[in-house]
Order: C-alpha cells, then sequence, then structure tokens
C-alpha cells in the first residue's frame, strides 16, 4: 500500500426512500439494513476514516454506536432529495473531512442498499486502484446473455429495432461479454471529486462474481434479500458479527 494514500470511507444514507421506505433502518433479519454495511466497512483495514452522510437523526445515532463509523453532521435538506446527484453528496463530506481531518487521497462509497459484500473486497479493490494508480474504480457483474444488449430492442419511430446496431449475434457462445454496475464500492480519487465526477480519468474495474450480488431498490429486492440472508450469514458468521 503506496504510504502517501489516505482512504475516506463514505456511506450515504438519505432517508427519503420511496420504493422501500426507511429502508437504511429496516430490519433485514433482525438487523439494520444499513448494519451490514457498517460491519464490512469495519472489517477493512485501509480506510482511515468512515463517515456516513444522513439525513436521518436516528440513522446517525445507530451510526455513532459503531467504534469505526461517525456521522458527525446532519446532510443538509437540498442534498436529501430524490434529485440530489451523488457527486455533490461527495464533495460535503469531503469539505467536512478535509477540514476536520486534512486531505485524503481517494473516497470509497459504500452504498448501504449492497448488504451482501464479499469478505475483503473493500481492501482488495482499495489496493488495486493504488497498484494500478488509476483513478476511479467501479464493482462490475457480467450481465447475463439472456439480457446482454446485443440481443435487446426497443420500440421506435420505425417499428422494432435493435438497441446495439453494430453486430448482429445469432448464437449465445459468439457475444461479447458486458457488464453493469453493481452498486457495491466507487473509488475515487478526491481530485475527480473535485472535478464533479465519481467515475473518470483512468478508470478501472474489479470484477464481482460472489453468488450474493444484490443491490435493494425495490421491494422485490428486499425478497430477494430476505431470501438470501440466512444463507450469508451463514458462509460469513466467523467474519462479521450481527
Amino acid at each position: 500500500m503506496a504510504p502517501f494514500s489516505k482512504i475516506l470511507g463514505l456511506i450515504p444514507a438519505r432517508m427519503g426512500s420511496k420504493s422501500v421506505p426507511g429502508k437504511n433502518m429496516k430490519l433485514l433479519d433482525g438487523t439494520p439494513l444499513i448494519q451490514y454495511t457498517f460491519e464490512a466497512a469495519e472489517q477493512s483495514e485501509l480506510l482511515n476514516t468512515i463517515l456516513v452522510s444522513t439525513d436521518c437523526p436516528e440513522t446517525a445515532f445507530f451510526s455513532n454506536c459503531f467504534a469505526k463509523i461517525t456521522a458527525p453532521f446532519l446532510r443538509p435538506a437540498n442534498l436529501a432529495t430524490d434529485y440530489s446527484p451523488m457527486i455533490d453528496v461527495a464533495n460535503h463530506a469531503l469539505n467536512y473531512a478535509e477540514e476536520h481531518l486534512g486531505a485524503f487521497e481517494y473516497i470509497v462509497l459504500l452504498q448501504p442498499t449492497c448488504p451482501f459484500r464479499a469478505p475483503g473486497i473493500i481492501d482488495e479493490a482499495i489496493r488495486h486502484v493504488v497498484r494500478q494508480n488509476a483513478d476511479s474504480l467501479v464493482t462490475l457483474r457480467k450481465i447475463p446473455d439472456a439480457f446482454n444488449p446485443h440481443w435487446a430492442y426497443a420500440f421506435g419511430q420505425n417499428g422494432l429495432e435493435k438497441v446495439v446496431e453494430r453486430h448482429t449475434f445469432t448464437r449465445r457462445q459468439d457475444l461479447p461479454a458486458t457488464y453493469h454496475r453493481d452498486g457495491e464500492i466507487y473509488i475515487t480519487r478526491t481530485a475527480l471529486i473535485r472535478e464533479g465526477l465519481i467515475t473518470g480519468g483512468k478508470a478501472i474495474a474489479w470484477l464481482n462474481d460472489h453468488a450474493f450480488g444484490i443491490n435493494i431498490d425495490t421491494p422485490a429486492d428486499w425478497a430477494r434479500a430476505e431470501n438470501l440472508v440466512q444463507q450469508w450469514k451463514k458462509q460469513t458468521k466467523n467474519i462479521f458479527s450481527y
């Protein structure tokens, strides 16, 4: 690990979810959803500081009960709407961190809607971005062949149209691999945050293939998480405590 790299962990936790009300503090198998991300962040050896950015007093109080987690401010209302850009939230937290704790090289954004991170993945991703001297990193997952954009269609003005026009692939075996952001980890150089970007510059990926990937956005996602959580806890019981 390069000695110059000081890493800020940021957990954004807005209280205004409409699809799953009270999502961050909602109990998933008896554990508040956000606690899964707290546990993963506290296992990291490379996060120097872990801040929670929230507009919810209950979430802030709960955050401050953890040894390595702190919610030292309440996010202003203009940064807690359905339309508030995440880059503005990151800049707000970075302003606080730099004023009180000094400069940081990278921000690691950890969304609480992704409760089932693989053990050790945060530090593995940090080491990867520093080793590659990259400006940003996102965790990706392979898109299943059935949903590959090369086989996707849309209804246009002239009828049915292929979404990707460049090639026609008739066999699954010929499809190029494509990937989607899974939301688990974003790492960004702080200089890039100041430019208004979470992903950019020399951008690299961490390919995620563990079986528990989920980003909870809808009631259906929550139901799927409830179906996975017991197996997840069984596999990680010696690493995380719930």
